[in-house]
């Protein structure tokens, strides 16, 4: 997406979007990343494309859309703010609860790590040099604990993700699973 925000805040510089210009110039770093390609599928929708096909749009229409965004720019800001907010009272919220509160999400985690690496890496070594071989536990289940994790720690849009991913990426390989 680097590229297509230099192309964007190229073109937001043009015609008088200073607010696109700063959200998506390459300065920003990774700390906007998500303001950053809000405001870009933002620009897609206002000019009825997809966020990979926009440098192939007409120049007209590509800067009809950056105007159109640029309008909208202060309520994606205040939006993206009020999220960094919430995340910074809820990480405040943590810190006072002290650590038994929060003592369980560092548990699940090393509890899974210890689980997959048990799964992965000890038991085969084991289950080769022992006369009677342990019966692992299926990965299907450590998937499920592990997402029941990433469900509870990281919210669901982090499982959401994660599914739209993998069903990208089998739809991407030839002859795709679906």
């Amino acid at each position: 997406m680097s590229g297509l925000a230099v192309i964007l805040a190229g073109i937001a510089a043009e015609v008088g979007a200073p607010l696109i210009k700063r959200i998506l110039e390459p300065k920003i770093g990774s700390a906007g990343g998500a303001l950053a390609e809000t405001v870009i599928k933002t620009i897609a929708e206002k000019a009825g494309a997809e966020p990979v096909d926009l440098p192939a749009l007409d120049r007209p229409r590509l800067e009809t859309a950056i105007k159109q965004a640029e309008a909208e720019a202060p309520e994606l800001i205040a939006v993206y703010a009020a999220g960094l907010e919430g995340q910074f009272a809820l990480l405040q919220a943590e810190t006072r609860e002290g650590l038994w509160q929060s003592a369980w999400r560092w548990g699940w985690m090393y509890l899974l790590a210890a689980f997959w690496i048990w799964r992965i890496i000890v038991l085969p070594v084991i289950n080769r040099a022992a006369a009677q071989p342990i019966e692992p536990v299926d990965l299907a289940v450590l998937m499920t604990l592990t997402s029941w994790f990433i469900g509870l720690y990281m919210g669901g849009h982090t499982i959401k993700e994660l599914g739209r991913s993998v069903a990208e990426a089998a739809k991407a390989r030839k002859g795709g699973l679906w």
